[in-house]
């Protein structure tokens, strides 16, 4: 069973409120960063509202890769919720501490019904990307409220797992709403020669890209 995502504290007095509180309660988090996992905690300072995620010490031998600048996403749990934010760090402070950026929104995780729907090629909806040929859009396979797979031309651009890049949503009348999107896959599977099929997840997608495929899924 896949998970997506659904807005769960929005208000950013809020978000700072909840993760104060999480961060004192010592709740169980995960970092990942591309490929790399780390197990930890973060923590709260009332002083300066500074967000720092702290590593279990036997697993940071594997983990020195992750530096300033990157965008991690931070997994927890809260009470009954299954919670995830996504953040940059800022800073690098030593080993097993990173500083992070605050977080506007805090999200839940939700198990993904079957609210997958595939979309022929005349549906008109398509994922616009910069590529080495300018800007090019490609036609969207599935669109489901977390994510979409779409099939491009990988002569043009390279997509791999775990890269995060803006694309630009297009959906009947509706052109160049952008959205961050995340490799989750790329297989050949029903590809023509030259082209493959990248499976993306919707990064924290904004009110015009989220209104925008709930009218695709609900209104059709």
């Amino acid at each position: 069973m896949s998970y997506a995502t659904v807005p769960h504290i929005v208000r950013p007095k809020q978000v700072a409120r909840h993760l104060s509180r999480v961060a004192t309660e010592g709740s169980a988090a995960c970092m990942t960063s591309s490929y790399l996992r780390v197990p930890g905690t973060f923590d709260w300072s009332a002083d300066d509202g500074s967000l720092t995620f702290v590593g279990r010490e036997s697993t940071l031998s594997r983990v020195a890769r992750i530096e300033s600048g990157q965008s991690v996403r931070i997994d927890y749990r809260h009470d009954t919720d299954n919670l995830v934010f996504f953040s940059r760090i800022t800073e690098h402070l030593e080993s097993g501490f990173w500083r992070l950026s605050r977080p506007r929104t805090v999200q839940r995780l939700t198990r993904r019904g079957n609210d997958r729907q595939p979309l022929p090629e005349s549906a008109g909806v398509r994922l616009a990307m910069m590529t080495n040929q300018g800007f090019q859009s490609y036609p969207v396979a599935d669109l489901s409220s977390g994510g979409a797979a779409v099939r491009y031309d990988a002569r043009e651009i390279g997509l791999w797992v775990g890269r995060r890049i803006t694309v630009w949503l297009e959906i009947g009348s509706v052109k160049g709403v952008p959205i961050t999107v995340e490799i989750r896959h790329v297989s050949r599977r029903g590809c023509k020669p030259g082209h493959k099929l990248a499976g993306v997840r919707f990064v924290d997608p904004g009110l015009d890209a989220r209104r925008a495929i709930d009218t695709m899924l609900f209104d059709g």
